[in-house]
């Protein structure tokens, strides 16, 4: 999926949510019989005209306004007289509501929009801003500084979906409205998540700076090549009301359409909510194929290694049984005894650790070996039954046998060819290592039990 661009958000919000005095940029020019707004450094050119012709666009107040030069902050307008007093909210309600309708009667010449506008004869919801198609189709603005409630908010915008009039609502952008908490990030009032709820834009008007903020949110893909869903996560969608991030833009990028307000932006962030499913979906199944691709590979490697595991075990155990019938021989004990090319064959140009120095193999050691050890993965024994067996062949070791057995049989257990254990009557007994029954690496094969 396509990622999002990336914005300074910081200064962007610090640019937008502003409080304070609020600047009177609009107002109602009787020579027009429309709007009137005051682009900055125009005070001085404007200001006899705007004396004459322009009055209070605060509905109840038709005052005369002056324009004001301010070399700290732009230009704006003011009361000609001390007559006026509006607070806050209601001159920023006023300017949204200036702003919106002036942006409409540009982008929309052939509707129909009005301020103050009853949605019915009988006098039901008025709406600040209402344009009309000539259609007949009908979308209603709220621009809400004041604080509402949800329940509030949920009857206004059942009322003007029962008269089938689409409404769109652009919260203020004082403190009011947009709470922001030291991450910059959105927090939510019942309000705002009333409207979030019904899976419209979540939009702030700041009608000084001609912008509007809207709210976004970032959710996680599933990724086939992780198997997991990403962290952070990478796919932007349309904000809730509560840790969203705000994206500001100016209000020429916008435009009527599905949903009522919307926008380039807003329409990849909804086909990103939409796509997101059946993305993550065939990410799912990528990665279910996948582990079914490796599954398969690794039940036919534990095939071929148990086939070749097979096939050398077996040249293993005719090669224990060729060594134990030649250890029966009675020959002087050297390189030309029959039984030593059969055992250098078997232990395979590894060194023979424990039988010996190579080239010379201990025939005591390779008897306890080859009938003890080699070929008998689960029989036990002790350092009883080697000596017994080195009796039977004859060989003595002197004085100590039996200790000289036991630290021989230790020495493989650290050279892991044996298990210790104890025996019933308290003494060591030991188990063949799978290593030490065929003189192999330590690599055990699949389904090997050797503890």
């Amino acid at each position: 999926m396509e990622q999002s661009f990336v914005f300074d958000h910081a200064a962007l919000l610090a640019a937008f949510q502003k409080d304070g005095d609020p600047r009177f940029l609009w107002g109602l020019d009787r020579s027009t019989g429309g709007l009137f707004y005051l682009e900055d450094n125009q005070a001085h050119e404007r200001r006899d005209h705007v004396v004459a012709n322009v009055t209070c666009p605060v509905p109840g107040c038709d005052a005369q306004l002056t324009t004001v030069h301010s070399t700290v902050k732009r230009d704006h307008l003011r009361h000609l007289s001390s007559a006026g007093g509006h607070g806050h909210e209601s001159l920023s309600h006023s300017q949204g509501c200036a702003l919106i309708e002036e942006w409409l009667r540009l982008k929309y010449p052939q509707c129909r929009v009005k301020r103050e506008e009853y949605i019915s004869p009988e006098g039901e919801s008025r709406a600040d801003v209402l344009i009309t198609h000539p259609s007949g189709e009908r979308v209603a603005f709220e621009v809400q500084y004041s604080p509402l409630t949800a329940d509030a908010w949920n009857e206004r915008h059942e009322r003007y979906r029962a008269r089938g009039v689409r409404d769109v609502w652009l919260f203020g952008h004082t403190r009011k409205q947009l709470k922001l908490d030291n991450a910059g990030r959105l927090q939510s009032n019942p309000a705002l998540a009333a409207v979030a709820a019904t899976g419209v834009p979540l939009l702030f008007i700041n009608p000084e700076a001609r912008q509007v903020a809207l709210a976004t949110s970032w959710v996680s893909s599933f990724s086939a090549e992780i198997g997991a869903v990403t962290l952070p996560p990478d796919v932007p969608v349309l904000g809730g009301a509560d840790g969203a991030v705000l994206e500001v833009y100016p209000l020429k990028h916008f435009r009527l359409g599905r949903p009522a307000l919307t926008s380039d932006r807003i329409a990849w962030l909804l086909d990103n909510a939409r796509e997101l499913p059946v993305y993550n979906e065939r990410q799912r199944q990528l990665y279910a194929e996948r582990l079914e691709r490796d599954r398969l590979r690794e039940q036919a490697r534990r095939a071929q290694q148990a086939e070749q595991w097979g096939r050398g075990r077996k040249r293993r155990e005719a090669q224990v049984e060729a060594i134990r019938t030649a250890l029966q021989v009675i020959a002087p004990w050297n390189t030309s005894h029959p039984v030593v090319p059969l055992i250098e064959q078997f232990l395979d140009g590894r060194r023979p650790r424990d039988l010996g120095r190579t080239g010379n193999l201990e025939q005591w050691k390779c008897i306890a070996y080859f009938f003890h050890i080699a070929g008998q993965l689960e029989v036990r024994f002790g350092v009883k039954d080697v000596a017994d067996s080195l009796y039977r062949h004859r060989i003595q070791l002197g004085q100590g046998t039996y200790k000289t057995i036991g630290r021989w049989l230790n020495e493989l257990v650290y050279e892991e060819f044996l298990y210790e254990g104890r025996g019933t009557d308290g003494f060591p007994i030991y188990k063949p290592h799978f290593t030490g029954t065929w003189w192999w690496p330590h690599v055990r094969p699949l389904g090997e039990v050797g503890a």
